[in-house]
């Protein structure tokens, strides 16, 4: 078999593997970038989607709360984006003191001073920072937290009062890809949510299982006329109902180094049909269904560094969801991540990631695990991490797991390789190799000799594609 050689990622520097000649390489490839953001930013809060202009909603005495992704996104757009906020609505009389930033974090850590700083700049944390109007989001706090109820879909919505309660909601977002058909930005309805408000839709108790969940597509595909709403979409919609006015949102679509490529503004009904149109051009790349997918991982992305055995492992297992079609890696596939991953968890950062490893080793399958969320929860030593110590919240793990499963159950084997921690691995469900060529003949035993190979050596270390698979 004749072959290519590929570069991947490898941790802090380049791995080169010898892949099949007819193998595809997939990787992001940045589109045309904005010429001059800042006149696009003035122009889209000018002439916004769904919405009147931003200075028409704006009032002299207004309090005003913009909410901003996380510094699990890329910085450049809050950078450019949120002092042109702050300038209009201080043009429209709104008192600088009547100004507060909320850090849309999630389910994930809160932010140190020093990571806000280096994601806002200096502009916007050196006129906020000192008098307080810089906030992490806690999802955990109940007196930061204002519940509205529940959705006819079961989704509990529980919001951060310091954004909800002011008379201007505005929030800074990114259009990026995730799983199947979907993308992030309006992210209120997540970012900005209670814990018990994301477990009612990234727990098992919330998530079908597959046979339903196929089923459902099924009933949809038959009565295309009759859509049904995501779950940001009914979260959001209810939310608007209940507060009785509408969030303003300001999203970018980035390239490599967050560099903007096209600008949205309006209400979430409004921006998101235009955002999703322009990703779709550049984060769709067509790909061939794979015997086997090789992905590279680097030093860290998402969460933190990619040593972690549950980072490395989401690194490896996450991609084949990637797919708004047809499945990129076949059932019965193989995955092989290459990462030179040791194992370490931050116990500080990550207090509940070995607890909830050690929890696992007691199951079959990682649906087991959701009757423990409760006890996770409310463990005073990893609250205390989560409150005083920038750790990821107890259920974060969980949240992982569940990631998990889809490639768990669909692959014929899911190999780390390049591992100095074998033992690591395996405890997860995977299978270590020393290097990649070992990984390769560990592959062959399950798809043969030639094998259709995807690659996407830089999966996590570019904006993330999707695998436009052909149904």
């Amino acid at each position: 078999m004749s072959t290519k050689s590929v570069a991947v990622d490898f941790g802090d520097k380049k791995l080169n593997i010898d892949v099949p000649d007819h193998a595809s390489v997939v990787e992001f490839e940045d589109p045309p970038f904005l010429q001059d953001p800042a006149a696009s930013i003035r122009e889209t809060l000018a002439k916004p989607y769904s919405s009147p202009p931003l200075a028409e909603l704006i009032k002299p005495g207004m309090r005003v709360a913009i909410g901003f992704d996380d510094i699990t996104r890329p910085n450049t757009p809050p950078r450019t984006i949120l002092p042109i906020i702050v300038e209009e609505l201080l043009a429209k009389g709104v008192k600088q003191r009547d100004i507060v930033f909320v850090n849309a974090c999630s389910n994930h850590r809160k932010n140190t001073r020093a990571e806000l700083a280096n994601h806002l700049g200096p502009e916007i944390f050196g006129t906020f920072w000192g008098t307080g109007q810089i906030l992490n989001h806690d999802c955990t706090d109940q007196e930061q937290l204002q519940y509205f109820g529940i959705t006819d879909g079961g989704r509990y919505v529980e919001m951060n009062k310091h954004f909800v309660n002011a008379d201007l909601m505005i929030y800074q977002g990114n259009v990026a890809a995730g799983a199947w058909r979907s993308y992030t930005g309006t992210g209120v309805a997540v970012g900005l949510a209670s814990t018990r408000s994301i477990a009612s839709h990234h727990s098992f108790h919330g998530i079908p299982e597959p046979a339903v969940k196929v089923n459902a597509e099924k009933k949809a595909a038959a009565a295309p006329r009759k859509r049904i709403p995501s779950v940001k979409e009914e979260m959001t919609d209810y939310l608007d109902e209940a507060l009785g006015r509408k969030v303003f949102y300001i999203n970018s679509f980035n390239g490599s180094g967050g560099r903007m490529a096209g600008i949205f503004a309006g209400y979430a009904d409004g921006v998101k049909p235009p955002a999703w149109e322009l990703a779709e051009k550049y984060v769709r790349r067509p790909t061939p269904e794979a015997d086997v997918l090789i992905v590279g991982l680097p030093a860290s992305y998402s969460y933190g560094s990619s040593n972690n055995t549950l980072i490395a492992t989401v690194g490896a297992t996450v991609p084949p969801r990637y797919c708004p079609e047809a499945p990129v890696l076949r059932e019965g596939g193989v995955v092989i991540a290459c990462s030179p991953a040791n194992g370490h968890i931050d116990a500080d950062r990550f207090p509940s990631y070995q607890p909830a490893i050690d929890l696992y080793a007691r199951y079959f399958s990682s649906r087991d695990m959701v009757d423990h969320e409760d006890e996770f929860d409310h463990r005073p030593d990893f609250r205390h991490k989560y409150t005083h110590g920038y750790g990821y919240p107890p259920l974060h793990a969980f949240w992982l797991f569940y990631e998990n499963e889809y490639l768990l159950k669909r692959a014929g084997a899911v190999i780390m390789a390049g591992t100095p921690n074998p033992g690591a691995f395996r405890a997860l469900g995977l299978t270590p190799a020393r290097n990649f060529d070992e990984a390769w003949q560990i592959a062959k035993k399950y798809v043969g000799a030639n094998p259709r190979t995807v690659v996407a050596p830089t999966f996590w270390s570019k904006p993330r594609i999707k695998f436009d698979v052909p149904r």
